[in-house]
């Protein structure tokens, strides 16, 4: 398994930027933060594993799939693996208000987006999409050899399913896999964990490495940390440099890679 990070913590960063400090902390690459309408970044001399596109499909939308469109293209000619998309609704607590999806039209979408590029469309386990359970019953309703997953590794627990499970279900389609830990919030009417740096937290990283290994996943590793929208990561103000450090530690530490 190769490790990279998201940009997220660093996206004004350029391309040479971004690979110093690949090669500063013993990163093999990243995954670059983006949204519909922005370039993002490539360069020969950086590795970059796939495009985290705010795509959040909910039904057929043709403002989204153009803006898809319109990254798959960029993608095309380069060796950038896949886009991420979201699907349904971004809701933090049990008491958010539940809104309009369709998962007839989400089908659709994801076919279109599919049947349109040679890279892979990820969806994320995000959402009312989080478990393997879900997302194994939509791999099998879209029906395309491209759609493949990101295992998120935070949201399918926030939702009571095992890593085992969600390995079990799914793994065979896993393309991808987000670290980052974090813990139950003391209010129960959170959905959301409480975001913590990666080894303080309630998520047994130590047995979903086990399983990736034993289930001889060859993809990445991609450290997300959302300190975007995460007030407890903001609060920590951490430099980026002090991210991919700790990360970089906890794992060597732990798995002596």
């Amino acid at each position: 398994m190769k490790h990279i990070f998201s940009t997220l913590p660093c996206m004004d960063y350029d391309a040479m930027q971004l690979k110093e400090l690949c090669d500063k902390h013993g990163f093999f690459g990243v995954e670059v933060r983006t949204k519909p309408d922005n370039s993002f970044v490539y360069a020969d001399f950086l590795n970059i594993i796939n495009v985290g596109s705010s795509i959040c499909i909910r039904d057929v939308n043709e403002k989204q799939l153009e803006d898809a469109k319109a990254i798959l293209s960029q993608m095309e000619n380069t060796n950038i693996l896949g886009m991420r998309v979201f699907l349904g609704n971004f809701r933090r607590r049990f008491s958010d208000p539940k809104f309009f999806f369709e998962h007839s039209e989400i089908v659709k979408s994801l076919r279109t987006m599919c049947d349109y590029t040679s890279k892979e469309i990820w969806v994320e386990t995000h959402n009312e999409y989080s478990t393997g359970k879900v997302l194994k019953t939509l791999i099998e309703d879209v029906d395309r050899k491209n759609l493949k997953i990101i295992w998120d590794i935070m949201h399918p627990f926030e939702d009571g399913e095992s890593p085992e499970e969600t390995w079990e279900l799914i793994g065979k389609y896993i393309s991808h896999v987000h670290i980052k830990d974090g813990k139950k919030r003391d209010d129960s009417t959170w959905h959301d964990y409480e975001y913590t740096p990666i080894g303080e937290g309630e998520l047994p990283i130590t047995e979903i490495i086990g399983i990736l290994n034993n289930g001889n996943y060859t993809g990445c590793l991609s450290l997300e940390w959302e300190n975007l929208w995460r007030d407890e990561l903001k609060k920590l103000n951490w430099s980026v440099d002090k991210i991919l450090k700790s990360y970089m530690d906890y794992m060597r530490m732990k798995f002596c890679i």
